[in-house]
């Protein structure tokens, strides 16, 4: 594993590196923000306390906490990272820090100073810039909350979203496993232990496919700690469009801390199972500021749809999952669209992009059901039979091809479906347009 200057004197800066280090302890995510903004405002870089004196260079420094006599000593850990490194990266172990151009935007823009400094990880890196649903609870969850962590998940990747949990026992590892099993993608952010989940039979095939990451902002060899487990909570919520809570116990645990700390910074919309008991720690979240879950479990594009109004479904069901915002923009029908049939000029389509300027794309919510939305179904559905002419395809297949995000092809997918326009084949999903499939039926003397 090659790692720049940069990289390397953050990590010695901030990472425990086992039992060698004992002798001086790494700055805490606050810690290392403050010493950053220092090096910053002095025209300095992590990197320049590796190639200098570290004292002389922070002679201006004064810290009761962040000493010099500290400072050097984690810098002087170089031969226990070399060691660590060699071993993480037969792993297939990857590191990214804050300054990296593929570290996750949404940590830094929510986060800010608080985002962790390094991030540990195996998998497809592309998934941490995607979004999608966090689904969170107890690791001793009953097997009905198990059960509707699976089909919630399993929802959730028939929608085209990531499922993100912590991949802890119970109700984070469901929910990440029914999406990977339902041929979704996942992003797990764990607390400990990320050698050991990263190399495991459950999640290989998973990690080999790019359906799935982990990540973890602490030593890949880090045991379980409850600091962590609470401290990696705010970063599966912000690295999520909208979180639902499975089950929590009120005033006590992991997930009654994380959730009351998204609401209290209002990092994304929350969402909490429905629980018949009003002592419920659930039922407590709704009181401080969340919203029940439809009971039904409706398809998660219906719920999101009515964010432009399209909905008329009764006030339980017509709250949108998932809120747009002046800088994260769920994909819609009017707007996503544009950037199969636009000739140039179009964004990338990530929930990160800003609002389109395009009089398409910024059509009045009360208008977002009329003639454009339908105009661009019905693009999608003459190039789709185009596409699958000669053989039906898989979604990523078809979104790749239309330059289309996954989330909206599957929406248009079901409709297809429930209109008749769209026939779906399985072992392996599939798609094909029913004019097409009707066509090829005809070619070869099949039709009834």
């Amino acid at each position: 594993m090659s790692l720049s200057p940069q990289a390397q004197a953050v990590i010695l800066l901030t990472v425990h590196l086992g039992k060698g280090d004992a002798d001086a302890k790494p700055l805490s995510v606050k810690e290392w923000g403050k010493l950053a903004r220092w090096l910053k405002d002095h025209e300095l870089e992590p990197a320049n306390l590796l190639k200098g004196d570290p004292r002389s260079l922070l002679s201006g420094w004064v810290d009761n906490k962040i000493t010099l006599h500290r400072v050097a000593s984690l810098l002087n850990r170089g031969a226990l990272l070399g060691f660590a490194l060699e071993k993480w990266s037969r792993a297939g172990i990857w590191i990214i820090t804050r300054s990296e151009h593929d570290y996750p935007e949404r940590l830094k823009r929510k986060l800010r100073l608080d985002a962790p400094p390094v991030l540990f990880g195996c998998g497809n890196r592309a998934l941490l810039n995607k979004g999608g649903v966090a689904v969170v609870g107890s690791r001793d969850a009953d097997e009905a909350d198990l059960e509707f962590s699976t089909r919630l998940a399993q929802s959730a990747a028939d929608q085209g979203f990531s499922v993100i949990s912590g991949g802890a026992r119970g109700v984070d590892e469901r929910a990440m496993l029914g999406a990977l099993e339902n041929e979704g993608t996942s992003v797990g952010v764990l607390a400990d232990s990320l050698l050991r989940a990263a190399t495991s039979a459950k999640y290989r095939k998973y990690l080999r496919a790019g359906d799935l990451v982990l990540i973890s902002p602490f030593n890949p060899e880090a045991r379980f700690n409850v600091g962590n487990a609470m401290a990696r909570n705010k970063y599966i919520y912000c690295l999520s469009d909208a979180a639902v809570v499975v089950n929590s116990a009120p005033d006590k645990g992991g997930t009654w801390s994380g959730a009351t700390e998204d609401l209290k910074s209002g990092w994304v919309p929350l969402w909490v199972q429905h629980k018949d008991d009003p002592a419920s720690g659930n039922a407590a979240l709704v009181q401080k500021g969340a919203r029940w879950f439809p009971r039904d479990l409706p398809a998660l594009s219906s719920l999101w749809e009515t964010v432009n109004g399209r909905d008329t479904a009764p006030e339980e069901t017509s709250l949108p999952l998932l809120q747009q915002s002046e800088t994260e923009q769920a994909p819609s029908e009017a707007a996503t669209p544009h950037k199969m049939a636009a000739s140039a000029g179009s964004d990338d389509g990530t929930a990160d992009a800003p609002p389109s300027t395009d009089p398409v794309a910024t059509v009045d919510a009360e208008d977002s059901s009329s003639e454009p939305a339908s105009e661009f179904y019905s693009l999608f559905l003459q190039c789709l039979r185009r596409l699958t002419d000669d053989a039906p395809m898989n979604v990523e297949d078809i979104a790749t091809r239309l330059e289309l995000e996954k989330a909206q092809v599957n929406a248009w997918l079901k409709r297809g479906m429930t209109d008749g326009q769209i026939k779906k084949l399985s072992k392996p999903v599939r798609y094909q347009s029913a004019s097409a499939d009707q066509r090829q039926a005809s070619l070869f003397g099949n039709e009834s």
